[in-house]
C-alpha cells in the first residue's frame, strides 16, 4: 500500500481536498507534513490510501493547487 501524502498550499485546502476526496468515496485524512520544505505553506497534506489519478483531477478540478507529493513512509 502506498503511503503517500498530497501537498497543498493551505490547511484550509487541506480541509477542502479532504471533503470533497471524501465526497468522492476515498478515505482521506490531514496529517503533518513530516518533511517540510521552507517554501512548502502550512506544513499539512492529505492523506489518502493508494491515490490514484482520478484523486488529483478532483482536487484540480476544484481548483486546489497540488504542491507535489511526499512519501509518508512509517510516519502513520
Amino acid at each position: 500500500m502506498s503511503k503517500k501524502g498530497i501537498k497543498v498550499g493551505s490547511v484550509t485546502y487541506a480541509m477542502k481536498g479532504r471533503e470533497l476526496l471524501q465526497k468522492n468515496g476515498y478515505k482521506a485524512y490531514l496529517t503533518r507534513n513530516p518533511h517540510p520544505e521552507d517554501d512548502e505553506g502550512c506544513g499539512y497534506v492529505i492523506y489518502v490510501n493508494n491515490p490514484d489519478k482520478n484523486c488529483f483531477e478532483i482536487l484540480r478540478r476544484n481548483n486546489i493547487k497540488i504542491r507535489g507529493t511526499v512519501d509518508l513512509g512509517d510516519f502513520l
